[in-house]
């Protein structure tokens, strides 16, 4: 059975639906302190299961089948993959270089390079869970009932940011400042709708971008970074997104049903 609903009641739907089964999934595992499961499991996909079961009420399994080919989506301009895969390790290393200027303190880790590629393989597959969901499902919508695309990533973004506050019950996150990395996640939230509206809706490109991000702690030692660290971090991100904002300005925004 199909429903027929707005582009605003999907994404109320599906917001609820992501915030609903990540915490639930996610919270009883911080608050007891123990390794991370399926509970982690379920929290990392809950955009992806939301974004499948809103689509599937809405377009039914034709709707499913359309946005899950968009990972086939991977005829684009070579500067697009360079961007996706070396921004944020360009911008992790130049706070890096940072903090070796302010303070003795090793940077690397010690993981060899073919751990480092398989990781990143491996996030690919871990970050769809979110992809699917944010750029898979949201941001095109969004695009469609907020005609800026800067205000709708800025306001995915918060969104973005707000569902990854169960992390925060961990003691291990606090490395990077709550206030930091919520201006971190909206920044980039530009950067991934600049290039979301740049390849026409790729989710390869996302989640290449995504795994990129989060490479840096496979080859540098982030705990060591300091506040200053972070705000180099965040600083960076924001100007590459409004450079990159600008720079794509006149292209028009994807906009889905």
């Amino acid at each position: 059975m199909k429903f027929k609903t707005s582009k605003v009641q999907q994404l109320i739907v599906f917001f609820v639906l992501t915030f609903f089964i990540g915490w639930v999934g996610f919270i009883p595992i911080m608050l007891n302190q123990i390794q991370p499961t399926f509970g982690a499991f379920i929290f990392l996909y809950s955009p992806a299961l939301a974004a499948l079961i809103t689509v599937c009420l809405v377009n039914g399994f034709a709707g499913i089948k359309a946005m899950l080919k968009r990972y086939f989506l991977w005829k684009f301009p070579v500067r697009w993959y360079l961007l996706s895969v070396l921004l944020l390790p360009a911008i992790f290393l130049a706070a890096g270089g940072a903090l070796l200027l302010t303070k003795n303190a090793s940077l690397w880790t010690t993981s060899p390079w073919y751990f480092v590629v398989a990781s990143f393989g491996f996030l690919m597959i871990i970050n769809s869970g979110e992809e699917i969901g944010w750029r898979g499902f949201a941001l095109g919508r969004l695009q469609s009932v907020i005609k800026s695309p800067l205000v709708a990533s800025i306001v995915l973004g918060v969104i973005w940011g707000l569902w990854h506050l169960p992390m925060y019950l961990d003691p291990r996150q606090a490395g990077f400042p709550l206030i930091l990395f919520l201006l971190f996640i909206i920044g980039i939230s530009i950067i991934y709708s600049v290039m979301f509206n740049a390849t026409r809706a790729s989710l390869i490109m996302a989640v290449i971008l995504h795994a990129s991000t989060d490479i840096a702690p496979r080859f540098m030692q982030i705990a060591h970074f300091t506040t200053l660290s972070w705000s180099i971090i965040v600083a960076l991100t924001w100007l590459s997104a409004l450079i990159l904002y600008y720079v794509t300005r006149n292209k028009p925004p994807v906009l889905l049903d």
